[in-house]
């Protein structure tokens, strides 16, 4: 009997204290998680971090296929973050994929950055300088102090289970920072904070960081695990195999030589307009470029067919408005994605919202069906306003559209990059249009190379002339050549 009434006791104690916790206040909850990781003025005190890493980094959107898991780079190395100065130091090694090892070294100070990678230096763009300092503000330790220093920025959100259990939310208000703060309501220590930015193919990207295994360093507790997802998939994992605090900072690491610091850019992390300019490869075939991402545009009667929407709705919308301006009243009728990879499908949504119909591979019509529907509240378009369902045909075997001269027909590629890969060909020109397998110019894949011409012989089409989705124009003379390195 006494035993029963120990576990009842036990049981009702922890209903006790998750009641408690889940009833403070928003500003309670974070002076909890503050307590929780050593105390308000020990994390004011923090004056710098140093950290020793392994990482894995999944390349969320280059899978094989849209529901495949992500390939992973894997990394090691070291960042010191000097809170008082501003500045970041990191020194990694990575493997990728495809085996390549990078040795790099960044520095970010004095409101400019570096980054070296072997052996090579450059200047960072304000875009990438501007991200480290929000990584910097987004460190566990400095959310909680700047939740402390704005408690009117602070509300309740509803209780949500992360990882399977109930955590108690606080929604903290600050324009790019706002974000969603989730606590454990047994230790009240911070296990996940959650950001919504706008995303091209998963529209309200909810970007989700999540901490466990809390240790001591040096008076102040920081997570050893974290875990980086976007809406849901994950995007890094990272373990902290070694952490220290307010130790004596290396000057020499945050250097920056004087002939970088010249070139570097300063000032607000403004984009850039996109430029598109149209390259003539034929009677009625151009080459929308600008830029790392090119698509190919063909004028077939009174209408226009576009083949590759790559990288945002903003390099879609400048594509089709530098159309509008050279075709006045010539519409794009059609758009062909060429494979999901989202650097390639990162501007779909802007034709489908334009009322333009999208034809892409069987395997990807669902993955491209999913873009149209998601969910933008962060940035809405046209289609967060209408009912209307876009429209996404699948292309077969033997798809083919237009007609004499201005006929570009589709085929499948084989290849070990994408599965469910597209090429153009138009007939006319002897002319093949191919993303990503080759980019045609130097130094051109001889895996790649041989990929194109294992399909041309396949499908007994005359190419004379290869176009990249990247880099530039070649004969078929140069593929056969890659192909035979």
């Amino acid at each position: 009997m006494t035993h029963r009434r120990s576990i009842r006791a036990a049981m009702l104690g922890v209903g006790l204290l998750s009641a408690s916790a889940s009833a403070q206040t928003p500003l309670a909850l974070v002076r909890r998680a503050a307590a929780a990781m050593g105390g308000e003025p020990a994390l004011r005190a923090l004056t710098n971090t140093s950290v020793e890493f392994n990482a894995a980094l999944f390349g969320i959107g280059q899978e094989e296929t849209p529901a495949s898991p992500a390939r992973a780079t894997f990394s090691f190395g070291r960042i010191v973050t000097d809170y008082r100065g501003g500045r970041r130091a990191t020194n990694q090694e990575s493997r990728a994929v495809t085996g390549v090892i990078t040795r790099q070294r960044r520095v970010i100070a004095g409101g400019i950055g570096m980054t070296e990678n072997n052996g090579v230096a450059a200047p960072d763009a304000p875009g990438a300088v501007a991200a480290a300092a929000t990584d910097i503000r987004l460190l566990p330790d400095r959310m909680i102090l700047a939740a402390l220093d704005n408690p009117r920025a602070l509300s309740a959100l509803t209780p949500r289970r992360v990882r399977g259990e109930l955590m108690d939310g606080v929604r903290y208000a600050n324009g790019p920072d706002t974000l969603s703060l989730w606590f454990d309501r047994l230790n009240g220590m911070l296990v996940a904070a959650e950001r919504v930015t706008d995303d091209g193919v998963l529209g309200d990207r909810r970007n989700t960081a999540l901490y466990t295994r809390w240790a001591d360093a040096g008076g102040v507790k920081l997570p050893r695990e974290i875990d980086s997802e976007a809406s849901g998939r994950l995007v890094q994992h990272t373990v902290i195999t070694a952490a220290s605090t307010n130790t004596a900072l290396d000057e020499a690491l945050f250097a920056i030589p004087d002939s970088i610091a010249r070139r570097a850019q300063r000032g607000p992390a403004t984009p850039a307009p996109i430029a598109v300019t149209l390259a003539e490869l034929g009677p009625n075939v151009w080459r929308a470029e600008g830029g790392s991402h090119h698509s190919l545009v063909v004028r077939q009667g009174a209408g226009l067919l576009v083949v590759e929407m790559p990288q945002s709705s903003a390099r879609s919308r400048a594509v089709l408005d530098t159309l509008a301006s050279r075709f006045p009243g010539v519409p794009v009728r059609t758009a062909v994605n060429t494979h999901h990879h989202w650097d390639h499908s990162g501007g779909v949504r802007e034709y489908l919202a334009s009322n333009i119909p999208v034809v892409t591979h069987r395997r990807n019509v669902e993955f491209v069906r999913g873009i149209g529907a998601a969910t933008k509240t962060v940035a809405p378009d046209q289609l967060s306003r209408v009912s209307r369902v876009p429209v996404v045909r699948a292309a077969t075997d033997t798809l083919a559209i237009g007609m004499g001269d201005s006929r570009v027909e589709f085929h499948e590629l084989p290849n070990t990059h994408v599965e469910g890969m597209l090429v153009a060909y138009l007939p006319s020109l002897r002319m093949l249009f191919v993303a990503d397998v080759i980019q045609p110019g130097p130094g051109m894949s001889p895996t790649g190379a041989r990929e194109v011409v294992a399909m041309v012989q396949a499908k007994g089409i005359a190419v004379e002339r290869v176009a990249g989705a990247h880099a530039g124009v070649v004969s078929w003379a140069d593929v056969v050549a890659a192909a035979a390195r």
